[in-house]
């Protein structure tokens, strides 16, 4: 059945382990109103978004504060001779205490591992500044020479850069309505995210979330892969229509999952090119050998999304994927131009009819229901899917309407307010970058 009367819903948020909550209080949810698609003034109506609903949150994006950093950046460096890794880093350290920074410096082999003897070496510098990281590099070439001619040959071989929201005020409010503010902007980030598809193309890099419960590392799809559970005529109908079954996954609803606040949320698996995480962050410095973590302070507490761009010994890619492969391109960068691949946000849109009336066999969804726990993107799966088994159906003449193609965007229609102030935030690191 359609949702066409519906206007406004809330959805709980939840949690691994229960946070303080006053019980007098509302449990933590996030309100959303349903609105019948419009376009913008002088704009036609998109024909693939007719008489759909757009689910907006119901947040005020002014009661945040948008800071984006650069958390890292490491640097690629081919020594002429053999070096002990842990000596350069013993250098790096001492040069950046002479000069004043603040910043930490870290020597690892080419791939990224402790105890490296050899001459290709990764140095990351955390919270790096321009100057530093220019002087850094100019004294390890003087005491580690290399064939690079200069600091600006040097090869980038990672960097990851964060977006933070703060809730604005906080000294002036509870515990409570902090912490609420806070977890259902962590929720609108993992749940209105949707970066460029070729970013979640491959099941291994699909959007997933990890916690420890009682001690244990668990990690769970946000939309699983699983077909196991299809029924048999769900199978034959694929099979009969030319599709792969990967395709029915979206279609059952126990296959899509919603992300608990305090769970790390990952697209990208670890060490590939690209790879994203949001996280509700209240915690710093935290090691997960000896188990320990220090918690910030209420005015350090954020919600963050960040993104990671690292190749591989010998690869390029990573940071390539953004024009950014030697120290000379990160002088001037603009780094508002990773925000349509990696930052993109989107409202979702549902059917105001019934979405799954023209398929020849039964399924347990319907767009609210994925929404509410796979968000944008698990919807997008589900959209997907459905237009897939239309066009197969279409081309046999199964129904009469020719299914419109869905294009990037999907049946999602931009956060512009959200995705304007990410930009704005990326314009003032490379302006505070340059100067850094």
């Amino acid at each position: 059945m359609g949702d066409l009367g519906l206007k406004h819903f809330e959805i709980p948020l939840i949690f691994v382990e229960s946070p303080k909550w006053d019980p007098s209080l509302d449990p933590p949810s996030i309100h959303y109103t349903a609105d019948l698609y419009e376009p913008a003034d002088g704009m036609a109506v998109q024909p693939l978004l007719r008489d759909r609903m757009v689910l907006k949150p119901t947040i005020d994006l002014k009661r945040y504060r948008c800071h984006s950093v650069i958390d890292w950046i490491e640097v690629q460096m081919e020594t002429n001779g053999v070096h002990q890794a842990i000596n350069i880093q013993r250098f790096a350290s001492k040069v950046l205490d002479e000069s004043g920074s603040a910043s930490k410096v870290y020597v690892s082999g080419p791939t990224r591992s402790g105890g490296y003897s050899g001459s290709k070496f990764i140095v990351r510098l955390q919270q790096p500044g321009l100057s530093h990281l220019g002087s850094l590099c100019a004294e390890l070439l003087k005491k580690y020479p290399t064939s690079a001619r200069s600091i600006d040959d040097l090869a980038i071989a990672g960097i990851e850069v964060s977006v933070d929201f703060y809730v604005k005020n906080h000294a002036e409010m509870g515990s409570e309505a902090q912490n609420l503010l806070r977890w259902q902007m962590t929720e609108v980030l993992r749940r209105h995210l949707r970066p460029e598809r070729s970013l979640t193309e491959l099941e291994e890099n699909q959007p997933r979330f990890f916690a420890r419960v009682n001690g244990k590392a668990t990690s769970k799809s946000l939309v699983s892969k699983a077909t196991a559970k299809a029924s048999s005529k769900q199978r034959s109908e694929i099979r009969r229509l030319g599709l792969n079954e990967r395709v029915l996954a979206p279609l059952r609803i126990g296959a899509h999952e919603q992300a608990p606040i305090d769970t790390t949320f990952y697209i990208g698996k670890k060490g590939s090119p690209v790879m994203l995480r949001v996280m509700d962050k209240t915690t710093d410095q935290r090691d997960p050998n000896r188990g320990t973590e220090v918690n910030l302070a209420p005015a350090e507490c954020r919600s963050r999304i960040e993104v990671t761009f690292m190749k591989k010994p010998d690869e390029v890619g990573g940071p390539a994927a953004v024009e950014l492969e030697t120290l000379s391109d990160l002088i001037e960068y603009p780094f508002k131009t990773i925000r349509k691949l990696v930052f993109e946000f989107f409202y979702p849109t549902i059917n105001s009819g019934d979405e799954l009336a023209h398929l020849s066999f039964p399924v347990n969804v319907t767009e609210l229901d994925v929404f509410r726990l796979s968000g944008v993107y698990g919807l997008d799966r589900l959209q997907r899917s459905i237009a897939d088994i239309s066009d197969c159906q279409y081309r046999k003449k199964e129904i009469a309407t020719k299914p419109r193609p869905i294009g990037r965007k999907g049946k999602a229609v931009s956060f512009e307010e959200l995705n304007r102030i990410i930009d704005r935030s990326l314009v003032r690191l490379s302006r505070d970058w340059a100067s850094s």
